[in-house]
């Protein structure tokens, strides 16, 4: 996933420089936003849903309604309450069925998160030193799975042990991303 988010990231901001006015610079920079969000959040989410089946399945099957409620109350763990981020929450309780990486692939959608939040600590290292860079990517890329974590980002300077990697990660790649876009906003006089 991180090869992939970090090529995403490339073609964005290539794209977002060459945008043809503020409308659809910020049209651009708000998608982006929503989407890193969405993946950070919605999928962490769906990996809380999964924990709490699985450990409320170790004392037996589940109903459809238990997994239900489930579903419901870790979405409002993750969203607030009715109203806070969305207006009701009617008619949510079963779209966990809907997600296919539950039934075939378990656990599997923490990687889309953890990729978001490596590649924005990843890039922000390319944005601050851009020389040296391309090949210690490639480094890490090659690499795939066979170097532990810490390790395969230790020649980035970077710390996953650390929790302020993980805030860094959200604050630099999305924060820099949304102070443009309210400048923008503003510009447009949206706000």
């Amino acid at each position: 996933e991180t090869a992939s988010i970090f090529g995403e990231m490339i073609v964005f901001r290539d794209l977002l420089d060459k945008a043809p006015g503020k409308q659809e610079r910020l049209a651009m920079l708000t998608d982006k936003i929503d989407d890193i969000i969405n993946s950070v959040n919605r999928q962490c989410s769906f990996d809380r849903f999964e924990e709490l089946a699985h450990t409320a399945r170790a004392n037996g099957e589940l109903s459809p309604q238990e997994l239900n409620d489930i579903w419901t109350s870790v979405v409002e763990e993750y969203y607030g309450p009715a109203g806070e981020v969305y207006d009701n929450y009617d008619n949510i309780s079963r779209l966990w069925a809907y997600v296919p990486h539950f039934h075939g692939v378990p656990f599997y959608v923490y990687s889309y998160a953890f990729a978001d939040l490596v590649v924005g600590s990843v890039y922000n290292e390319y944005l601050r030193q851009p020389e040296g860079f391309e090949a210690k990517l490639l480094e890490l890329l090659k690499a795939g799975g066979t170097k532990d974590f810490s390790a395969a980002l230790e020649p980035f300077g970077l710390n996953p042990s650390d929790p302020k990697f993980w805030t860094d990660a959200m604050e630099t790649y999305v924060g820099g991303m949304l102070s443009e876009a309210e400048e923008l906003s503003k510009d447009l006089g949206y706000i």
